[in-house]
C-alpha cells in the first residue's frame, strides 16, 4: 500500500508499508542493542559477579529482540538503503532521513556536551544519568518523525527515570538505578513494536491517508 500527496512545486510525499516496516525493523535493532548496554552498565557497576551472572541473559534477550528485527525487515522486501539514496527530493524519505540526522546530531552534540561538564567538574557520577536524560529526550521527537506513539512513552518515561536517579540516587547506585531502569524500559518498547509492527504500521498509514485527503 503506498500513498502519494503533493506536498509542494516537484515535491512528493510517498508512504508505503514497506518504508515504515524498514525504518521499524531498524528500530528495534537499535533499541534491542540499547537495551542490552544499559542493563549490562547497571550490572557491570553491581560488581563483576552480578555481571558475569547477568550476561547470558542479557545477551539472549537482546539478541532475540535483534532477531525478531530483522524478520521485521523481510515485510519490506522492496525497500533498501538503496531506496534512502535514491528517494526524489522533497519526499518523505528524504524529510524524514534529514530530521533523524538532525536529531541524532543534537542528541551526539549533547552527550559529548554532558561528558565534558562533568568531566570539568569532576561529578563523574552524573554522566551517565544525564546521557540517559538526554536519550531518553531524543525519542520525542523520533515519535513525530516516525509517527511512533511509543516513542512518547518512551522519552517520558525514560526522562522520569533518569530524573529520579539523578535526585534520589547518590554515587554508584545513580548508574544502577538509571541502567537498569533505561535497559528495562527500552527492552520493553522494542518488544512491544515487534508485537504491534502490523497495527503501528496500519495507523502510520491511517494517518498519511488523512493528510492525503486533507490536501487534496
Amino acid at each position: 500500500m503506498k500513498l502519494k500527496l503533493q506536498v509542494g512545486p516537484g515535491g512528493v510525499d510517498d508512504v508505503s508499508r514497506e518504508q515504515f516496516m524498514w525504518g521499524l525493523s531498524n528500530g528495534v535493532t537499535i533499541l534491542a542493542v540499547s537495551a542490552g548496554f544499559w542493563m549490562g552498565l547497571g550490572a557491570w557497576t553491581l560488581g563483576a559477579s552480578v555481571l558475569l551472572i547477568s550476561v547470558a541473559p542479557i545477551l539472549l534477550l537482546s539478541g532475540l529482540l535483534i532477531w525478531r528485527g530483522i524478520r521485521i525487515r523481510r515485510q519490506a522486501p522492496g525497500f533498501s538503503r538503496a531506496s534512502l539514496r535514491d528517494a526524489p527530493k522533497g519526499s518523505s524519505i528524504r524529510r524524514i532521513g534529514i530530521a533523524f540526522n538532525v536529531v541524532g546530531t543534537v542528541q551526539t552534540v549533547s552527550i559529548g556536551l554532558v561528558g565534558f561538564i562533568c568531566w570539568k567538574l569532576h561529578r563523574l557520577d552524573l554522566i551517565w544519568p544525564l546521557i540517559g536524560l538526554v536519550i531518553s529526550l531524543h525519542f520525542l521527537p523520533l515519535g513525530r518523525i516516525f509517527r511512533l506513539r511509543p516513542y512518547y512513552f518512551l522519552g517520558v518515561l525514560g526522562t522520569a527515570i533518569a530524573l529520579i536517579s539523578l535526585l534520589g540516587f547518590d554515587g554508584g547506585a545513580r548508574t544502577v538505578a538509571v541502567g537498569l531502569g533505561l535497559g528495562l524500559l527500552i527492552g520493553g518498547c522494542a518488544a512491544y513494536l515487534v508485537a504491534k509492527a502490523g497495527e503501528l504500521a496500519d495507523e502510520a498509514l491511517r494517518h498519511s491517508s488523512s493528510r492525503a485527503e486533507a490536501l487534496s
